[in-house]
């Protein structure tokens, strides 16, 4: 055999190494790139990491009771986010600054690494370490409190940044926590409260809600203000919309989450805002927090007068089923640009405590301040409802008539008014009045009037009619779920329930998977209710609220859910459970 040339043996020990070495860097960038988060991975880490923390949200709640009940006269409270939030996943970075009783500020150095702009690429761990600085270190503690009550809230204003300090010393025990829970109501005379109130069957809104412009509003507090001295609350109201004008067409992205170059595709950290975000969350974790949240959002916004409805891919998913679809991210929420101006003037920078009969969530109310108009594109997000322990939220938009020019595609006649949010999804006023009560992941809540036309327009008429098939998901019409395809890609041709009642599935009727089982454990009041008075999405059948009631929550309260597996309450990692009040 003749032997190869000198210079080709050399060449091929040079570039043989070096495409060994790319094809390599190509299938572990495919693999770091494209591959899916393992779902029980996910769980498993921050089942280690509850385990490890310590961190218990009730402690906290507790101690917010505590002080209400025994102050007795409308004393404002001091708060840190250290003391709200687990940031264990930043100890490294910020224990040194923890100081019992004390604002617990930072070092100048470290208020600079939590001040970076989180949309810098950057690794996972970086990007952990700087949201729990930016929390810790430099992020604005909110304005007041909506402690729930077993009839309300009440509005407890935050006087500044301090630990809890001795408050957080205190053992208790779930009978203690429920006392001073059930005691809350003796304080309706010393705070703000805002009684429960049933959800309304319609909800007419006045146009005039739909009109907002900045410029105008700034002209008339100017003449009042010629005229006669403002009130505080009138003169701050001037100074924010000078502001908020001045800065809307130049504004950066106001809500944000963190860019990871290891998920730029994947996007696992896309719906997880900065400066909340400490770790993925997984499918189930999710839908969880989601479902709590819902109940949340419409119960605060009721108590305060703000309707708001469902719309967009929540809308869609209550089309199928009546719950969010499961590879949805957040919940979309609409409401008038005069609701959004009043929420922001007298609600903005709320943290509202959830139900504790319910779960142990705290959510913070953002609003950005670009809400005022349209601005240059890059706040097309009015507010969010952000879920301050994993870092999901309720997208909140406003919408609103302009001198923009409709699509064509939308033309009423002359006396229907077009509005549109900051995204330019439109919408006539006809198609979303009167609001229409129904139920949602088990909740009340409002939605548009006429669904078919907006989920036509924006998402195809086979989108809640035909399409069976979306995102590796099938939908089964006799489970009235969304079914992973990795599970089954269609319904066995079984028995697939253990009874006539069909409440439970058996294990073959699940495809074997004890998930799908769960998860038809979870959904099957909310599917069968849905069905019975939405044949016709347009149409509903007649039924009374108060008759009905609001479903019970059946998926376990996070935090819980961790720490039963943790302590060994539980003997499987089932999330059905369902809360009453």
């Amino acid at each position: 055999m003749t032997p190869l040339p000198r210079l080709y043996n050399k060449k091929l020990k040079f570039w043989l190494p070096l495409f060994l070495v790319v094809v390599c860097g190509l299938f572990q960038l495919h693999a770091v790139l494209l591959t899916p988060v393992n779902q029980q991975r996910l769980d498993l880490e921050a089942l280690h990491l509850q385990r490890d923390s310590g961190f218990n949200p009730k402690l906290s709640t507790y101690s917010l009771y505590t002080f209400i009940n025994k102050v007795h006269d409308g004393a404002k409270l001091h708060l840190h986010w250290d003391d709200l939030v687990d940031l264990s996943p930043g100890s490294s970075m910020v224990a040194q600054f923890r100081q019992i009783d004390d604002e617990s500020r930072c070092s100048a150095e470290v208020e600079a690494f939590g001040s970076v702009n989180s949309y810098w690429l950057e690794s996972y761990e970086t990007k952990v370490l700087r949201s729990m600085a930016n929390l810790f270190c430099l992020k604005d503690v909110p304005d007041r409190v909506f402690v729930r009550s077993p009839t309300g809230y009440l509005s407890v204003p935050v006087e500044g940044r301090r630990r809890y300090g001795s408050l957080l010393n205190t053992s208790f025990s779930n009978n203690d926590f429920m006392n001073e829970y059930n005691s809350l109501d003796a304080n309706v005379n010393h705070y703000d409260f805002y009684p429960l109130n049933t959800l309304n069957k319609s909800v007419d809104i006045d146009v005039n809600q739909f009109y907002f412009d900045p410029e105008y509003e700034m002209i008339k507090l100017t003449q009042s203000q010629n005229k006669h001295q403002l009130s505080p609350e009138d003169s701050k109201y001037l100074g924010f919309l000078k502001y908020a004008n001045s800065i809307v067409d130049d504004s950066d992205r106001y809500f944000k989450y963190p860019w990871i170059y290891s998920d730029v595709v994947q996007g696992n950290s896309h719906h997880l805002a900065h400066p909340f975000f400490k770790r993925f969350i997984s499918i189930r974790e999710r839908q969880s927090i989601i479902q709590h949240m819902i109940r949340a959002w419409f119960e605060f916004a009721e108590a305060i007068d703000v309707p708001s409805w469902v719309n967009y891919g929540s809308l869609l998913g209550w089309a199928y089923n009546g719950v969010n679809m499961p590879w949805d991210t957040d919940v979309d929420i609409q409401l008038s640009i005069r609701h959004l101006d009043y929420l922001s003037r007298h609600y903005n920078n709320s943290l509202v405590l959830e139900n504790p009969q319910w779960g142990n969530a705290k959510y913070l109310l953002d609003i950005s301040p670009t809400y005022v108009r349209q601005g240059n594109g890059r706040n097309f997000i009015d507010g969010r409802f952000i879920d301050i322990n994993s870092g999901l939220y309720i997208d909140i938009s406003a919408l609103s008539h302009t001198n923009f020019n409709p699509p064509s595609t939308l033309a009423g006649d002359d006396n229907d008014i077009l509005v549109h949010c900051k995204h330019f999804n439109w919408h006539s006023l006809s198609e979303i009045l009167p609001l229409r009560h129904t139920y949602f992941e088990g909740s009340s809540v409002y939605i548009p009037s006429n669904i078919s036309s907006i989920l036509d327009r924006k998402y195809g008429k086979e989108s809640f009619t035909t399409k069976l098939n979306f995102m590796d998901y099938n939908y089964q019409d006799d489970i009235n779920l969304w079914v992973p395809d990795s599970v089954c890609a269609k319904s066995p041709e079984i028995n697939r329930f253990q009874s006539s009642s069909r409440t439970s599935l058996t294990l073959p009727g699940a495809c074997d998977s004890r998930m799908l089982q769960d998860e038809y454990n979870i959904n099957y009041q909310f599917g069968h209710r849905h069905l019975l008075l939405n044949a016709d999405i347009d149409h509903p059948v007649d039924y009374n609220i108060k008759d009905l009631g609001d479903l019970p929550i059946t998926r376990k309260d996070t935090w819980s859910y961790y720490h039963d597996l943790h302590n060994g309450l539980v003997h499987n990692e089932n999330w059905f459970h369902e809360y009453n009040d």
